[in-house]
């Protein structure tokens, strides 16, 4: 769950603190806080079935990014006006609530009927990260515990962003 009040000098300090790194930090799910940032990066998650079109309409510049699990979720989001879609998990896991995967094979059968820009997300360790070359991504995003990302911290392999 998320806290009911954000404070915002807090968030400035990080956005700042993010902006120095050249970390993009993605606003998620709220269109006030991206706003009252003065931000251009927006992120809708995979439960969030709200529309944002109208995000490009006051901004043209905001690069809208959402997160899916299946096509009906894919769908949703390029009515959301993604960018990119973070598709997940792509292999298994250890975490023992999350027992579904997509594997290379399903994952490129999803993706390749969309124009859009994918990005790979759950379950890449150093022992499989090699198997991303199979896939059509613009990118992946990693676990920041070093154990299991081993080398291959940071987290993207191309960022776009």
């Amino acid at each position: 769950r998320y806290p009911e009040k954000v404070d915002l000098e807090d968030l400035k300090k990080f956005n700042k603190k993010c902006l120095g790194k050249k970390i993009t930090l993605f606003i998620q799910n709220s269109v006030k806080i991206l706003f009252l940032l003065k931000t251009n990066n927006f992120y809708i998650s995979a439960y969030n079935k709200s529309q944002f079109r109208q995000l490009r309409r006051i901004n043209r510049n905001v690069k809208i990014i959402g997160s899916a699990h299946d096509i009906p979720e894919i769908h949703k989001k390029l009515t959301q006006g993604c960018e990119y879609i973070v598709l997940s998990r792509i292999f298994k896991t250890s975490n023992k609530f999350k027992k579904g995967f997509l594997g290379t094979t399903k994952f490129n059968l999803l993706t390749r009927n969309f124009s859009q820009k994918f990005v790979a997300l759950g379950g890449i360790n150093e022992k499989n990260f090699r198997l991303l070359g199979l896939l059509d991504i613009q990118g992946c995003a990693m676990s920041g515990d070093k154990k299991k990302a081993g080398k291959y911290m940071p987290a993207f392999l191309k960022n776009n962003f």
